[in-house]
């Protein structure tokens, strides 16, 4: 999968923003604006690893996140969380398996490497000695 990392959000100040933190820290954005066009982007491209917005249109974060699961093909892509919401334990438990973190808007370039580097092992072998099931990790703001 490589190098690209998906970020899945309706504000383009946002995407913007989150375009230049991960080309700081030598990953490709796959930048796309609504839940849609990302499951049909997916299917061209399938990135490392998405970055989620939560509260988006037309489909939410968690929409999204079902429609994701219920490929085959794309289910094992982990997803990071994207909120300026916190969001609690008790909101996401039942996508607990689905996601490897939680990160809170606005996010520093060294929250962003540090999570990007806890969600995508740098090879094949850590990520065997990882937990199957993570706890998702959430900044507090």
């Amino acid at each position: 999968m490589g190098n690209k990392i998906m970020v899945v959000d309706d504000d383009l100040p946002t995407l913007e923003v989150m375009e230049l933190l991960l080309k700081k820290i030598n990953r490709e954005p796959l930048l796309v604006h609504n839940g849609w066009d990302a499951l049909r982007a997916i299917k061209k491209e399938k990135p490392a690893l998405i970055i989620l917005d939560v509260m988006m249109s037309p489909i939410d974060g968690w929409q999204f996140l079902e429609e994701l699961k219920r490929n085959d093909e794309f289910k094992d892509i982990p997803v990071l969380l994207f909120t300026a919401k916190h969001v609690w334990p008790e909101e996401y438990s039942k996508y607990a398996d689905d996601i490897v973190g939680v990160l809170e808007k606005p996010i520093s370039l060294a929250e962003l490497k540090t999570a990007l580097e806890r969600a995508l092992p740098r090879d094949a072998s850590s990520r065997a000695d990882d937990d199957v099931h993570r706890t998702p990790q959430i900044r507090s703001g």
